[in-house]
């Protein structure tokens, strides 16, 4: 605002410009009332400020040349409508899972998206990037099967079993903000607590948002034949501990403050999300009811209590860290 009123004043009046910007204030009150209206200069006022006018007629040259230049050029800027975030004009570099720097890009993505769920969560955990989850990941996604997800083998982690998996597909090479704002759209779609959410519309959605849920790998491939014959990108997006199980589905975190079931815990530098994540997860879906009794179940002595602590590994290991 202060640079477009500046450059009103250089265009209608150069020398008004000029006294703004180089006399006194003490002076340029003196000046007359009419030279500031009109931009009506006297002998006498010009005789007296000969030097202000030498910079300002030394001080628009350059001006008025780039304001020339920028004229005759201004039939080559771009004129085709398509921004330049689609398409070819999208560097491979900048949505490659296998670099570093977006690997970072998309974890961040995550835990932002995370932060802005309604109604807010108490034990949200902030996201971390998980090489073998990626691994299973790309090569899902090399297989090129339309909007299909890989069997529970196929994204299978030690320690966590089978990981979740979300997939989005364009004709185009968008940035990975577009598959993941996709999938957050989905909130509209959701009610949480409610024992109607329905799985097909809304699971993108919770299980980028399930709390427990802190490991996320993707892949990228381009594929030859799509729909109608047409060649796409497939981005998919491993999640490790799954989510979205089915007696959960209502409620993928605690309503709270931010932090609020990780006050110790707390990444507030950046986000404000738990990092006291599990590095395991329960394969058993009753582990807390067999909790009951804790000596039997992680009992190590047995071959059957070390096959019950495998299952429950989450239960047994991360007393106090968040886990489902």
């Amino acid at each position: 605002s202060l640079a477009i009123f500046e450059l009103k004043h250089l265009v209608v009046c150069p020398v008004r410009f000029a006294q703004k910007l180089f006399l006194p204030k003490r002076r340029r009150k003196k000046t007359p009332h009419y030279l500031h209206n009109n931009c009506v200069l006297s002998k006498e006022w010009i005789s007296r400020h000969r030097k202000v006018i030498c910079r300002i007629v030394t001080m628009l040259r350059p001006i008025w040349i780039f304001v020339i230049i920028s004229l005759g050029l201004s039939n080559c800027w771009r004129t085709e409508n398509k921004p330049r975030i689609y398409g070819d004009h999208v560097p491979t570099k900048m949505i490659a899972p296998h670099l570093k720097r977006v690997q970072q890009r998309i974890v961040m993505l995550h835990d932002y998206f995370r932060t802005k769920v309604i109604p807010p969560a108490s034990n949200m955990l902030i996201m971390k990037w998980h090489h073998g989850a990626a691994r299973a990941a790309q090569k899902w996604a090399d297989q090129c099967r339309l909007l299909t997800h890989d069997s529970p083998k196929g994204r299978w982690i030690d320690n966590y079993g089978a990981c979740g998996q979300n997939i989005f597909v364009s004709t185009q090479k968008v940035p990975w903000l577009f598959a993941l704002r996709m999938w957050f759209t989905e909130r509209q779609n959701f009610t949480y607590g409610s024992p109607k959410n329905d799985l097909h519309v809304i699971g993108h959605y919770t299980q980028m948002v399930w709390a427990a849920t802190h490991k996320v790998g993707c892949g990228l491939a381009k594929c030859a034949r799509g729909f109608r014959g047409k060649s796409y990108y497939n981005y998919v997006c491993n999640y490790c501990p799954i989510g979205n199980h089915d007696d959960k589905l209502g409620f993928p975190y605690q309503i709270g403050r931010p932090c609020q079931s990780c006050p110790q815990h707390c990444h507030s530098k950046r986000v404000r999300l738990c990092k006291n994540g599990c590095n395991a997860a329960d394969l058993w879906a009753n582990c807390r009811e067999l909790n009951k009794w804790p000596g039997w179940l992680c009992n190590t002595a047995t071959h059957e209590g070390l096959e019950r602590r495998r299952n429950c590994l989450a239960t047994c290991t991360c007393r106090h860290k968040i886990h489902d």
